[in-house]
C-alpha cells in the first residue's frame, strides 16, 4: 500500500499520451521517500518548552529519552536529525557518520551531508544518478528541493518555477500554489537578488547593486554603498542616486531639494504603437532597461 495524492494516483491510471506515468518501481519508490520523509519531520520537531515556571526537568527527560530510543533501535539517521533540531551540531554530525558507515545508499549521502550542511562531500556520481533519476521522472519538484540542498539556487528556482508552470496548466491548482509556497519560505527570491548584486558589483553597475540591496532590504550595506561611491554619483548627476546619496547622509534638507528637482523633470510616455494607456517612466538621468519593473528613459 502506498499513500498517493489525487494527482499521483491520476497518473498511475494514464494510459499513452504525453502525461506522465507512475508504474509500480515509481510507486514504491516514492512511498518509501515519503515513509523517510514523515519519520524525519517527527524525529525533528515536537520538543516541549520548559514551562512558565522554568522546570525543565520533564524537557530533559523528553530528550534524553527519545535520543536513547534512537539509539537502541539503531535510528542513526533519526538520531542525526533530532540532534540537529536541538542544535546539539558535534552529536549530529557523530551520528552522521555512523549512520553513513550502515547505509551508504544515494539518498542517506544526499539527505544526511545537506543536514549538515556540507553539500560538498557528495561524491559528484551520487549527484549525476540522484539527478538523473529526478530528470527521467519529470520530478520537477523534487530535482528543485535537490539543488536547493546542494545549494544551486538559481537551477532550483527554474525547477519550482516549471513545477508550478505544469502544475497551473494542467489544472492542479493546490500543487501550484504549494510549491510556489515553498520557493519564497526557502528564501530562494533572497537568494537570487544576492546573485543579482553579486553580478552587478561584477559589472561595475552601481545602479543595479542599490536595486539589489533595496529589494533585500540590506539598509546598512545600502548606506555604505552609496557613502563608498560618493564622488562617482555626485559626478554623475543622477538624480535618482544623489536622492539615495543625501539620505544616506541625513542630509534631509538636500534630499527634499533633489527630490522635487526629480519630480518635476519625471513624465510619461507613450512608446510606439502599445495605445493610450501603454506608459514608460521618463525620469532624469536613468538609464533605459529591460530588467526594471518600470521602464525609464533619460530626459
Amino acid at each position: 500500500m502506498a499513500v498517493l495524492c489525487f494527482d499521483c494516483h491520476r497518473e498511475t491510471q494514464i494510459r499513452g499520451g504525453f502525461d506522465r506515468k507512475l508504474d509500480s518501481d515509481q510507486i514504491i519508490l516514492y512511498r518509501d521517500d515519503w515513509h523517510s520523509a514523515v519519520a524525519l519531520q517527527r524525529a525533528t520537531e515536537g520538543v516541549p518548552s520548559a514551562g512558565d515556571d522554568g522546570n525543565t526537568s520533564y524537557q530533559l527527560e523528553w530528550i534524553t529519552s527519545t535520543a536513547e530510543i534512537y539509539r537502541e533501535n539503531e535510528e542513526f539517521e533519526l538520531l542525526a536529525g533530532f540532534y540537529n533540531s536541538i542544535k546539539n551540531y558535534e552529536l549530529r554530525d557523530k551520528y552522521i557518520e555512523v549512520a553513513l558507515q550502515k547505509d551508504s545508499s544515494d539518498q542517506n549521502i544526499i539527505y544526511l551531508r545537506s543536514l549538515q550542511g556540507r553539500p560538498e562531500l557528495i561524491p559528484e556520481e551520487t549527484i549525476e544518478r540522484e539527478l538523473r533519476r529526478y530528470t527521467k521522472n519529470n520530478d520537477w519538484s523534487q530535482r528543485a528541493r535537490f539543488y536547493y540542498n546542494l545549494g544551486k539556487y538559481r537551477e532550483a528556482s527554474l525547477d519550482y518555477i516549471r513545477s508550478v508552470k505544469e502544475s497551473l496548466e494542467e489544472g492542479r491548482v493546490f500543487g501550484a500554489a504549494f510549491y510556489l509556497k515553498e520557493l519564497a519560505r526557502r528564501g530562494l527570491v533572497e537568494e537570487l537578488f544576492i546573485q543579482a548584486f553579486s553580478k552587478a558589483k561584477e559589472e561595475n553597475s552601481l545602479w543595479w547593486q542599490v536595486r539589489a540591496l533595496q529589494e533585500l532590504n540590506w539598509h546598512r550595506e545600502l548606506t555604505t554603498l552609496l557613502l563608498d561611491n560618493e564622488q562617482e554619483i555626485e559626478r554623475s548627476e543622477d538624480g535618482s542616486l544623489r536622492e539615495l546619496l543625501a539620505s544616506a547622509k541625513d542630509n534631509k534638507q538636500a534630499a527634499l531639494e533633489i527630490h522635487k528637482d526629480n519630480v518635476r523633470h519625471t513624465h510619461t510616455v507613450v512608446m510606439g504603437r502599445r495605445g493610450p494607456n501603454s506608459t514608460v517612466i521618463r525620469s532624469p538621468k536613468r538609464p533605459l532597461s529591460t530588467e526594471s519593473p518600470t521602464k525609464t528613459s533619460s530626459s
